[in-house]
């Protein structure tokens, strides 16, 4: 008698997250999650739910494995240099992956109608913006930029950058354009 296949809920997490990202949400039907995840779609209802909470499982599942900016900045010093390399990893992600951030897609395809939604987006955009403004004020305290009037206001600045680099990507501008972008904005930041 033949083995039956075992399941494999975080291999089946990953190529929703494959799909999901490739596609949207919108865009991706119970069809496309069944051929990626190989189950049936009574295995994939019983197994996750419906489409939205597979969806959101697998929003969880990129989270906990993308590269997180600020967590890969703290290991440099803080300050203008945790500032530049955040921005430059996020540049260099972008230009890497015309997919765009899973989440940041997520955030512009479905907030205005989810409201779990719109509160993921808003807590990723919080902590962008705590690490932009504890970074910015660090590097007021060190001499390396001059006062900040509005220190909130240019973190989000900086906020709405990194996001906008994400979006920037899923046009294909390039990794030139991309460079560009980041380096503007350090500029402006250095100059003050």
């Amino acid at each position: 008698m033949a083995r039956t296949k075992e399941f494999d809920g975080g291999r089946a997490l990953d190529d929703a997250v494959r799909v999901f990202w490739e596609k949207g949400y919108e865009a991706t039907s119970i069809q496309d999650l069944v051929n990626a995840i190989g189950v049936n779609g009574a295995s994939l209802y019983q197994s996750f739910g419906g489409k939205r909470e597979l969806f959101l499982k697998a929003l969880e599942r990129f989270a906990a494995c993308d590269r997180n900016i600020a967590q890969a900045a703290t290991g440099i010093a803080p300050g203008l240099a945790r500032i530049r390399a955040a921005l430059r990893l996020a540049g260099e992600q972008a230009a890497a992956d015309t997919r765009g951030c899973m989440i940041v897609n997520a955030i512009v395809e479905q907030a205005a109608q989810d409201c779990e939604m719109q509160a993921m987006g808003g807590a990723a955009r919080q902590r962008l913006e705590d690490f932009f403004a504890e970074s910015l004020a660090e590097a007021e305290r060190r001499g390396e930029i001059r006062g900040v009037r509005d220190r909130l206001a240019l973190a989000r600045f900086l906020t709405n950058t990194l996001f906008g680099l994400r979006v920037t990507a899923k046009t294909r501008a390039g990794a030139q354009a991309i460079r560009a972008i980041v380096e503007t904005t350090l500029g402006f930041i250095e100059k003050g």
